[in-house]
């Protein structure tokens, strides 16, 4: 599993992010068209509701997820590399963008559910901490490490006439890295899988609905991830163009990421362990709002902020991206997981798509125009991670709210014990 999260970290930079929009920018299409291509995925999440009515209906599937995560790293990845070289009709090319993109994306989110309920055998709830700490900080030295390398190579070579084949080429090894990726999921050993109610299309939004301690964790999942995403759509721009933030700067950040993990996982584990996941969520979302509460005065004239907030973010990451990635195991049951994981997948995925929407449409309302706060000017994106800010407290007081009722009986109970003891 760590194994494959390095992978799966590095085919995403190398074959999507800055190298992606590169790639598409040197075929012609503009920021709108780019934007379309960035958009689609979100909605494909939909087809995950056809999930457990496949898998459930197969008692081994190790091969069937190994060829299916292949088939979709081949159309997103080759399918799309080879496209230009096929149709150079712009109209059509951006057609058969389109039509690639959703193939592989439907192939990934039918089958992607059956990979965490296959994982679900090995995290159980007293490693779970460990294990998504140490693949976070793992993945992270190496994905970013390898991505500032590759940058500053086509750094060397942007604007030159070697750069169309280097863009090209790190598709290419995105795709021969995809491949062992795949590979590695040959070595685990598969469990049965238990399946308690009768394989049906309804299961996958009845069963959560019918696990109350379930839904309630997802929705809470689901509602961090709405506010977290509502200035996501138009940040980069807004960091990269009005800002004025440097490649080099942003990638130079993001790079020293899995230092945080070292430094600071053990300080959250301790958090966890004494206050067990939703209150400990709390804590760390009042502090990672207070974060985005800056990020909205940060400008041209305050680069400095900009630093100071992205390294406070990386400190609060660690727990925020421990947290998330155990959620969704917290209160899953033991039959049934794809049911319940597809839910997971299909709310998340809404949620996201939900909140870039309304922050973009709220971007192209307010257009160029400056709102003034207590003298203070305020740009859209300024004012959505203000937003994003006041969202995210609302979400920790839902935590707090909800921590007893959300928490399995027996972990509440021995956490009461033990805060007694302590006493």
């Amino acid at each position: 599993m760590l194994l494959s999260s390095v992978m799966a970290g590095l085919v995403g930079q190398l074959s999507g992010s800055l190298f992606y929009t590169s790639f598409l920018l040197m075929y012609g299409l503009d920021k709108s068209e780019i934007g379309i291509l960035t958009f689609i995925p979100y909605l494909t999440c939909l087809l995950n509701i056809f999930s457990p009515s496949i898998l459930e209906r197969f008692k081994k599937r190790k091969w069937i997820l190994v060829i299916s995560k292949l088939a979709f790293y081949t159309v997103n990845i080759i399918g799309i590399t080879l496209l230009p070289m096929l149709v150079k009709d712009a109209k059509a090319l951006m057609l058969w963008f389109v039509i690639f993109i959703i193939i592989a994306n439907a192939i990934n989110q039918i089958f992607s559910s059956g990979f965490s309920a296959w994982n679900a055998n090995f995290l159980p709830d007293h490693v779970r901490v460990d294990y998504f700490n140490s693949a976070s900080c793992i993945n992270s030295a190496i994905t970013f490490a390898v991505t500032l390398a590759v940058s500053a190579i086509g750094d060397s070579l942007k604007d030159t006439p070697q750069e169309g084949p280097m863009l090209i080429a790190i598709r290419f090894i995105a795709f021969a890295l995809a491949i062992v990726d795949c590979a590695i999921w040959l070595i685990p050993k598969e469990f049965p899988y238990a399946t308690a109610a009768k394989t049906k299309f309804s299961n996958i939004f009845t069963l959560p609905f019918k696990n109350k301690r379930f839904l309630g964790t997802i929705l809470i999942a689901a509602s961090y991830t709405f506010a977290l995403n509502i200035p996501n759509a138009t940040l980069n721009a807004y960091i990269l163009d009005d800002v004025g933030i440097s490649y080099t700067l942003c990638n130079g950040i993001n790079a020293t990421y899995f230092l945080f993990f070292l430094f600071f996982s053990n300080m959250w584990k301790k958090l966890i362990s004494r206050h067990y996941w939703f209150r400990a969520f709390a804590v760390v979302l009042i502090l990672h709002a207070a974060t985005y509460y800056a990020y909205s005065f940060v400008t041209a004239d305050t680069v400095w902020l900009y630093v100071t907030v992205r390294f406070a973010q990386h400190i609060l990451g660690v727990a925020t991206g421990t947290i998330m990635s155990s959620l969704p195991y917290i209160n899953l049951p033991d039959e049934d997981r794809t049911n319940y994981l597809s839910f997971h997948t299909i709310v998340a995925n809404l949620a996201a798509f939900f909140s870039m929407m309304i922050g973009t449409v709220f971007t192209k309302i307010m257009g160029e125009h400056i709102l003034r706060i207590f003298g203070y000017p305020f740009s859209s994106t300024q004012i959505l991670l203000f937003v994003c800010a006041v969202l995210q407290c609302v979400v920790a007081a839902v935590c707090v709210l909800s921590a007893k009722a959300l928490t399995p009986p027996e972990i509440y109970n021995g956490l009461k014990h033990s805060k007694r003891k302590f006493s």
